[in-house]
């Protein structure tokens, strides 16, 4: 996910935070040059061999926190700090690769690289793209647009089909990390759902298997249909690019199938 006018409105940087840096065995900083080079390129000028040498050098290349190292960004989600080092100037250095198990994932923070005054950044990883890392030690970058409906925002929300024959299940930590379940169990409390659920929905056509999810987040309850979409959006945040959700009404038959988050 990169967001060129990440910082359009003003954001207020939180206090620093006292943080155990990253083992450095995977920190490489002949990375950090590629990156930075693929950064100076213009955003029109970026084509599928860019996405594709950006992906496989960002995560283990080494870059320079800042102070404070946390911001709030105007989506109102907490992102941590990495800028581009300056050359001949030592510097601390942290790799993605390393701090979404040390403090990222833990946290439910994002990453964004050299935020500027001037109401941009290079480039923006949401909380949810750091997952999509952890469990598949690489970035992923493609959404099959057969599965989803794209609603306001960038997030993918899907809907139940009649043709589809579904199991419900429990996602396994492989599909949704005990940290990122707590981080998305937090969330939803501060919106109000004081007793947060999920489900995995496994929908079966004759062709293929899709997995979805399903949180106690019901359209009954915003009338406002903008407003069910924007929380969609939010929960999207903490998940991986790939990952489909879906609001059930509360009286569909499956919702009897949460499980306590």
């Amino acid at each position: 996910m990169g967001l060129f006018d990440f910082l359009k409105p003003k954001v207020e940087p939180r206090q620093s935070i006292q943080i155990i840096p990253a083992n450095r065995l995977e920190c490489d900083s002949s990375k950090t040059a590629i990156v930075a080079a693929l950064f100076k390129t213009p955003k029109e000028q970026r084509d599928a061999v860019w996405d594709k040498t950006f992906y496989e050098n960002v995560a283990h290349a080494s870059f320079a926190c800042a102070t404070p190292q946390v911001l709030t960004g105007p989506d109102g989600f907490p992102y941590f700090i990495l800028n581009t080092p300056e050359e001949n100037k030592p510097f601390e250095s942290f790799c993605i690769s390393n701090m979404k198990d040390d403090f990222l994932l833990a946290n439910g923070w994002g990453v964004v690289f050299n935020p500027t005054a001037y109401n941009s950044a290079d480039w923006v990883f949401t909380y949810g793209d750091i997952v999509g890392l952890h469990l598949n030690n690489k970035f992923i970058d493609e959404t099959d647009p057969s599965d989803i409906e794209n609603i306001e925002f960038t997030k993918t929300v899907g809907a139940l089909k009649k043709e589809e024959k579904v199991m419900i299940a429990q996602p396994s930590v492989d599909y949704l990390p005990f940290a990122t379940r707590h981080a998305l169990k937090l969330f939803l409390q501060s919106k109000g759902i004081k007793k947060p659920k999920l489900m995995l929905l496994n929908c079966y056509t004759e062709s293929k298997v899709t997995r979805k999810l399903a949180f106690n987040i019901h359209p009954e309850d915003y009338p406002i249909t903008s407003q069910l979409d924007y929380l969609m959006q939010q929960v999207g945040w903490f998940l991986p690019r790939q990952y489909i959700i879906i609001p059930l009404p509360k009286k569909s038959p499956l919702a009897s199938g949460f499980y306590d988050m």
